[in-house]
């Protein structure tokens, strides 16, 4: 005797739904791929504020610890300090030797030819790709601030004395601020350094 059998129908999935299904996957995997990549950049121009102070309180304590510039007998204490660099619209600052002494022509001027040889104990140091030095502004004595595209920071030994000059109208000044920007989110990290010395992220 034959025993017939209704043929069951399995639930499955329908094109329409494992096309929308597929859809809300690669939407889902989009925003995080974005998101992680927003969060990277941040994280980057965090880490490149921290070690430009770093690189700042590296150029005090080359001055407070009388670091010399030069290889072997010829290198000496530079007479004007050590300092770093800085230029808006770069991704790179210098930390260099002033060999000009307190009232000579070059004291608080960075002159790359001579005071920014790698191999004597200089360093140029690049940021992260997509990050850049985008505004420099010195505080005066007053209250008023100047915007510049050059400035430097220089440490004195032994003390050190702190000078903040500003490059474009060849004078000093109390404070600097340096504003880093990240071109993929245009988050800004400022960076504030004072004429005792004190630099610190302070936004």
């Amino acid at each position: 005797m034959f025993k017939f059998t209704r043929n069951k129908i399995k639930p499955a999935f329908t094109l329409i739904e494992m096309v929308i299904s597929i859809s809300i996957i690669t939407i889902v995997t989009a925003l995080f791929i974005v998101n992680y990549h927003s969060a990277n950049k941040r994280t980057d121009l965090t880490m490149a504020a921290q070690n430009l102070v770093s690189d700042l309180h590296l150029a005090q304590n080359n001055a407070l610890g009388l670091v010399k510039y030069g290889l072997g007998s010829s290198a000496a204490v530079p007479p004007g300090g050590w300092g770093i660099s800085f230029a808006t619209s770069t991704n790179s600052y210098t930390l260099f030797a002033d060999l000009d002494a307190p009232g000579d022509p070059g004291y608080l001027n960075y002159d790359p030819p001579t005071e920014g040889i790698i191999d004597y104990g200089a360093r140029t140091t690049s940021l992260p790709a997509g990050i850049s030095i985008i505004e420099l502004r010195t505080f005066r004595a007053d209250g008023g601030s100047d915007l510049n595209s050059q400035a430097n920071v220089t440490f004195l030994p032994p003390d050190p004395i702190t000078n903040i000059y500003r490059v474009d109208t060849a004078g000093t000044s109390t404070a600097i601020e340096i504003k880093l920007q990240e071109t993929q989110n245009n988050s800004i990290k400022t960076i504030r350094v004072n004429f005792l010395g004190l630099a610190e992220v302070i936004d």
